[in-house]
């Protein structure tokens, strides 16, 4: 009996122990995932505080004129996260909105300022302003190219009255008949307007009204030889 009773302590101490082992081993891994979950968060929070502070610097400069100086501060950060990588991003493409209107390059700017991708005020307002300058300098490209467009056709206009003028004046009124004669444009509808003359040789505009006199339809141009009476068409 008492042999039984000794076993039964024995076998319970056993367990007692065994029992004891087992929450020490537990203990010990709760506390080795729990150092690992605050070691993660705080280098999750090192990485954000890093990234914050970068952009905040980045900001800063953006609002000073300093758009490379803030280029470099985010370049410099070791893991940036998503709205640094954003704001690099909208940095790239203004500098190369900034190059392209120091180039003149007017549409190419516009384009290249299209959209905004981070969250960053400053960097906004960045767009905005160089938007509408790269605009109005669109623009006023555009009314000075009009601008010389239309005085060059005046100045062709003119130089062709001028030589109509000079034409007509150097083309005696029965050398007009000889030809009218000639071709027989002598009625009234026809008119024979001078463009040119080189030696004896004439050259001469014909137009015909139609019959209410509004429209003056182009007949041809011809070169008319006064000294031997010979008429070639040209056109």
């Amino acid at each position: 009996m008492k042999f039984k009773t000794l076993l039964k302590r024995l076998m319970l101490g056993t367990v007692t122990v065994a029992a004891g082992i087992s929450l020490v081993g537990c203990g010990s891994s709760t506390s080795t995932q729990s150092s690992e979950s605050s070691s993660e968060s705080s280098q999750s929070t090192t990485k954000t505080t890093a990234a914050s502070k970068a952009r905040d610097q980045a900001n800063n400069q953006i609002m000073s004129g300093q758009y490379k100086e803030a280029l470099k501060t985010l370049l410099a950060v070791k893991n940036p996260d998503s709205q640094t990588r954003s704001m690099i991003k909208d940095l790239q493409k203004y500098l190369a909105a900034q190059d392209a209107y120091n180039d003149q390059e007017y549409d190419e700017a516009v384009n290249d300022l299209s959209s905004v991708s981070s969250n960053s005020k400053p960097m906004r307002s960045a767009f905005i302003s160089m938007k509408n300058k790269a605009k109005q300098a669109q623009q006023a490209a555009s009314a000075s190219s009009s601008a010389q467009s239309s005085q060059a056709n005046s100045n062709s206009s003119s130089s062709s009255s001028a030589v109509n003028s000079a034409a007509a004046s150097q083309t005696g009124m029965d050398v007009i008949n000889a030809f009218a004669a000639k071709m027989n444009f002598n009625q009234s509808s026809y008119g024979i307007i001078p463009e040119g003359k080189d030696g004896d040789v004439y050259t001469f505009e014909v137009r015909q009204n139609n019959d209410d006199n509004t429209v003056a339809h182009l007949i041809g141009i011809y070169q008319y030889n006064a000294a031997t009476g010979a008429v070639t068409k040209i056109n």
